[in-house]
């Protein structure tokens, strides 16, 4: 009888603390901060280049007509991939920096 006993209050016992420490976890969970939240609380500045200015500079590099353009974050800073097709069919890719306008790299990519 005294097993028996044990076993009703052992029982709910060890379940509750279980309930608790899962309680806990769930918490810390919610309340602690995500490793990588500094980054997304940094607020995003728009770049001093606008996409219209970016293709002139790139139609200034290559001449043909701009078909695809991406705004990008490389090692901290902001650059604009402008894709551009030749009469020729050869299609470049020129990069240009979002702050400055100045052109980092002109490259011909490879079918």
């Amino acid at each position: 009888m005294k097993k028996a006993r044990k076993k009703q209050i052992l029982i709910p016992l060890l379940c509750g603390l279980a309930w608790a420490f899962a309680g806990n976890l769930v918490t810390h969970a919610y309340t602690s901060p995500a490793p990588y939240a500094h980054a997304i609380d940094q607020p995003v500045q728009q770049p001093a280049i606008t996409v219209e200015q970016a293709k002139t500079i790139a139609l200034q590099q290559v001449k043909g007509r701009v078909i695809h353009v991406d705004l990008d974050r490389d090692n901290g800073v902001w650059k604009y991939e402008v894709i551009v097709l030749t009469d020729q069919n050869e299609v470049y890719e020129v990069e240009i920096n979002a702050n400055t306008g100045q052109v980092i790299q002109v490259e011909k990519e490879n079918d």
